[in-house]
């Protein structure tokens, strides 16, 4: 009989990233979430992103710019692309209905790489006005 896998407790994932991430802040709220902080720059040339990710137990991290606000398009763009919330600068950086995230797998190792390859892509699109990244986007 095949042994499920267990989701990955909500501290065990915070010290895991707190671990990959030592200048990063995280705090928790009412010890069922916690909200990751820290500065990201894609590229050795890319621009500096302030990011903040929300995490509940149970559901997919949420994932915004915070800083710079509004984020740059390109000049025919009229809204971001990956994005859920356009205002809010709510990445997309998986698919949901594929589950290609859930809460067996470490955010540190997953969601944080991703959003560091999202902001790779956004630096392209907002150059070229052509989206390099993949995904889907409906």
């Amino acid at each position: 009989m095949a042994q499920k896998i267990k989701s990955i407790p909500l501290m065990v994932q915070a010290m895991q990233i707190k671990n990959a991430f030592p200048d990063s802040h995280i705090s928790t709220e009412k010890g069922h979430s916690f909200v990751w902080k820290h500065d990201i720059s894609p590229s050795p040339l890319g621009d500096l992103y302030s990011v903040k990710m929300l995490y509940r137990f149970g559901k997919a991290p949420e994932v915004y710019v915070i800083s710079p606000l509004p984020l740059k398009r390109p000049p025919d763009a009229n809204k971001l692309e990956h994005c859920y919330d356009d205002e809010k600068q709510m990445l997309c950086l998986f698919y949901p209905d594929r589950s290609e995230w859930n809460e067996t797998m470490l955010i540190a190792t997953t969601i944080i790489p991703w959003i560091y390859d999202w902001l790779f892509h956004y630096e392209i699109w907002v150059g070229t006005g052509e989206w390099k990244g993949g995904g889907v986007h409906p």
